[in-house]
């Protein structure tokens, strides 16, 4: 069995792949605060509570985009695992193809998004990724990962709405029932949700107009669960497409994995 690490800068999601099917999954918090110790006696918990057997992990991966948390996760799940993790960096294989200006300023996540939906979906593809900041990403015709695009966030938007606006509250995001808002919480989470909903579809539309051609449309992150349903007839919601690519990104690589 496969462990799959995905350290983003809101959640850490943990999966548990066994013949390249993820049979479990967790997810933590990240607290920059907390220690080592803290994280592993978190991260026992859940082996705990979901009956994971460590003897039968074959091969750890370990993705992340927050450096302060690195060697505190890093030793945390190497003490519950008892064995070394592998890292995404330089000289990895992934089989992903690049017209980027410069491929070492891509994040660990957006890699694993790529390889994973271009096992699973093919290309042209386009991929947006909401966590703390929104990422569109494109698979060309060819399968070259080829444009980057990243604004902030859902929860961000929300987050700095409130603070910046001294009479505006603080909202709960939900699925908006209709755009014609009739009070200030209505207002803020319609505004907010259609409002990123449709920033998304036109940037998709925007890059697909000067392509030249269609593409499919994938849509994962956490944040990607607040629309969802609005962008449900534009594109295809997969939440488990990151920790795909990272156990995809093992078999690539497992030949030369030193545990």
């Amino acid at each position: 069995m496969n462990l799959c690490i995905d350290v983003g800068n809101t959640t850490i999601n943990v999966g548990l792949f066994e013949d390249n099917r993820l049979k479990d999954q967790f997810a933590l918090t990240v607290e920059i605060i907390k220690t080592q110790d803290e994280y592993a006696a978190l991260i026992k918990q859940q082996v705990i509570n979901k009956n994971i057997d460590i003897t039968k992990i074959s091969n750890i991966i370990f993705s992340s985009v927050v450096p302060a948390l690195n060697i505190p996760l890093k030793e945390a799940f190497r003490s519950v695992f008892k064995q070394e993790l592998m890292i995404i960096e330089p000289g990895i294989k992934t089989g992903l193809s690049f017209k980027v200006d410069n491929p070492l300023e891509i994040g660990n996540d957006l890699i694993a998004d790529l390889v994973g939906a271009k096992e699973v979906y093919g290309y042209p593809c386009i991929i947006a990724d909401l966590g703390t900041a929104s990422k569109i990403l494109l698979l060309d015709k060819n399968g070259y990962f080829s444009v980057a695009l990243i604004v902030p966030g859902i929860s961000i938007s929300a987050e700095n709405l409130t603070h910046r606006a001294a009479l505006l509250p603080s909202v709960s995001l939900e699925k908006p029932k209709t755009i014609l808002a009739k009070n200030t919480i209505e207002a803020m989470n319609a505004g907010i949700l259609f409002g990123h909903s449709d920033m998304i579809l036109g940037l998709v539309n925007r890059i697909e107009k000067e392509l030249g051609y269609p593409t499919k449309h994938i849509l994962t992150g956490g944040g990607a669960i607040y629309v969802k349903e609005i962008l449900k007839d534009s594109f295809i919601y997969d939440p488990n497409i990151n920790l795909i690519g990272l156990n995809l990104i093992i078999n690539k690589n497992e030949a030369k994995y030193e545990k």
